[in-house]
């Protein structure tokens, strides 16, 4: 799989390029597809899903770069590009514990991503390496559960976890006859875009063709900016088209 993130950060670029070519990595986010689509008829937690959420933490950390917040640069002084290296890793790891079950797949996922980051992290000096890998397992472990946000890293992982929620990711649920509001209320979502915002760092604008997606907007990525420490810093916009499309033409509650 193939990541196009601009980016002037050498250590990102050379993690890019080793995570590109890992066989390892790759099966198991298409392990985590078998798990999550094929048999659990949900949405997509493989290399599409990562892809996404990786870009998205990106461009959040250049946005909030000034923000001053506990995390990899303030607690242990170590330089911004650090801080994305630690971002990246949470971001195309967070979903590998699928390939064991839905339910804890954070922890799952961050034991299993110990190994993994030793070796694509082998070239970095012990020390630094093992505060890296730390934050990392933080950021993993805390995405998917109530356990308290404690960094800025973290906080900007799962906001951008979040931020996949366009129409796409709910196409394979609902074909498959899934209906409920997160599938209906994702096929709302027509698109989210992270930009500079006027007053405050970030703007995430998000356009719907259905007010159903305001489902997303609210519970999901809603409660992840809340949680993330970083709501401060954040405006989030939602537009509803001026006709809306309809979704559904019938439900019957079984």
């Amino acid at each position: 799989m193939e990541f196009k993130i601009p980016s002037k950060n050498k250590k990102l670029k050379r993690l890019i390029q080793k995570i590109e070519g890992d066989k390892e990595l790759n099966t198991l986010w298409r392990c985590a597809n078998v798990v999550a689509i094929d048999r659990l008829r949900y949405s997509d937690h493989g290399a599409t899903h990562v892809k996404i959420v990786a870009n998205a933490a990106l461009r959040l950390c250049q946005l909030l770069q000034d923000v001053d917040m506990a995390g990899i640069v303030k607690d242990y002084k170590l330089p911004t590009e650090d801080s994305e290296v630690v971002i990246f890793l949470a971001s195309v790891l967070h979903d590998i514990g699928m390939v064991v079950q839905r339910h804890n797949h954070q922890f799952f996922g961050a034991t299993m991503a110990f190994p993994i980051m030793q070796r694509l992290l082998s070239d970095y000096p012990p020390e630094e390496r093992t505060i890296i890998i730390s934050e990392a397992l933080h950021a993993i472990a805390v995405h998917y559960s109530e356990s308290p946000v404690l960094t800025k890293e973290a906080g900007i992982f799962i906001i951008a976890d979040a931020l996949d929620m366009a129409r796409g990711r709910a196409r394979v649920p609902f074909d498959a006859g899934k209906i409920d509001i997160h599938s209906v209320s994702a096929l709302a979502i027509d698109h989210v875009e992270v930009m500079k915002g006027e007053k405050k760092p970030v703007t995430i604008k998000i356009n719907m063709s259905n007010s159903a997606g305001i489902f997303q907007v609210d519970q999901l990525l809603g409660n992840r900016v809340k949680n993330s420490g970083l709501g401060k810093h954040i405006e989030v916009v939602a537009e509803i088209a001026e006709r809306e499309k309809k979704i559904l033409h019938k439900f019957e509650l079984h």
